[in-house]
């Protein structure tokens, strides 16, 4: 996705003094992304906007493993989709890199981006597959979605606090727990 980064070579010798991400919190609302994956992770995301009828797509959040961060810590949604890419990294001889999302296309490009009517390619633009995140029947949805070293991905929606109005009921997420797409 963006050769200009950094090369991957010192994130394998920093592999082994990795230490668990501690747990992460949401506040309500809010839609926070973790990488307990062993390379960076970028993050898109992609949400309805209601009083357009058409998906909004953002991208991208750079996450380092060991991280959380909220995507955005103004937007509230109750439906989101995600898609996440790593660094490349060196694979015995291979060059790989992982990428999660699948189930929706919206348009993504490999710099920053905000892209309206993200169900068409827009010049600079090319499809990318996102995974549909959990989805509330009420208040803005607070998830927290964790890419795990094993290269699957969990989705947690934390019980609501007392007295909150965030947290309601929600669908379950599609599943994804299988990893790499």
């Amino acid at each position: 996705m963006r050769l200009w980064r950094l090369p991957t070579g010192l994130a394998l010798l920093g592999l082994a003094a990795v230490t668990a991400v501690q747990p992460a919190q949401a506040g309500e609302g809010e839609i926070t992304f973790c990488n307990e994956f062993a390379h960076k992770v970028y993050v898109a995301i992609a949400y309805l906007q209601t009083d357009v009828n058409n998906y909004l797509t953002r991208g991208w959040l750079d996450i380092d493993t060991g991280k959380c961060y909220v995507f955005d810590t103004a937007l509230r949604v109750s439906s989101f989709y995600y898609h996440a890419e790593s660094d490349s990294y060196k694979d015995g001889k291979n060059k790989v890199k992982m990428n999660w999302g699948k189930g929706t296309q919206f348009a993504v490009r490999d710099a920053n981006f905000q892209a309206y009517n993200a169900e068409k390619k827009w010049s600079g633009m090319y499809f990318a597959q996102f995974t549909q995140g959990p989805v509330s029947t009420g208040a803005p949805l607070t998830a927290i979605v964790t890419f795990k070293e094993d290269a699957s991905v969990e989705t947690v929606v934390p019980a609501p606090s007392k007295g909150g109005s965030g947290g309601e009921p929600v669908k379950p997420p599609a599943t994804d727990g299988n990893g790499p797409n």
